[in-house]
């Protein structure tokens, strides 16, 4: 009798995780990040930081402005994913990424073409 209570729970207890994988895929067991409303403004920071890059002048022959390009590009994309999932801050330190990629960028490109040593531009 009790042998027979044991595999009945061990079957219940199978079947009811094996439906719980299956017919919901997981998704309302584990939960899933809600993208927000796709439709709403982005964080002023982001703006502001998109207008900047925006009007930035990249050499994309150079291969240090290339990859300063990408992940410029790469931090503002998971900058906004972040804000519209409001996480203020993820999106604070990808935003924060971004700006200092892009002010060293600028910096870089003052002293490349104006010739000046490096110290001077700061």
């Amino acid at each position: 009798m009790n042998f027979l209570r044991w595999i009945f729970t061990g079957c219940l207890v199978s079947l009811a995780i094996l439906l719980a994988g299956i017919l919901p895929h997981g998704s309302t067991l584990i939960g899933q990040a809600n993208a927000g409303d796709v439709n709403k403004p982005h964080h002023p920071q982001i703006l502001k930081i998109e207008s900047i890059y925006e009007q930035a002048q990249f050499d994309l022959s150079k291969k240090s402005h290339l990859l300063r390009n990408e992940r410029i590009n790469f931090y503002l994309a998971q900058a906004k994913q972040a804000d519209l999932r409001n996480w203020t801050f993820k999106r604070d330190a990808l935003v924060a990424r971004a700006k200092n990629i892009l002010i060293h960028h600028q910096q870089n490109t003052i002293v490349e073409n104006t010739g000046l040593p490096e110290y001077a531009a700061l």
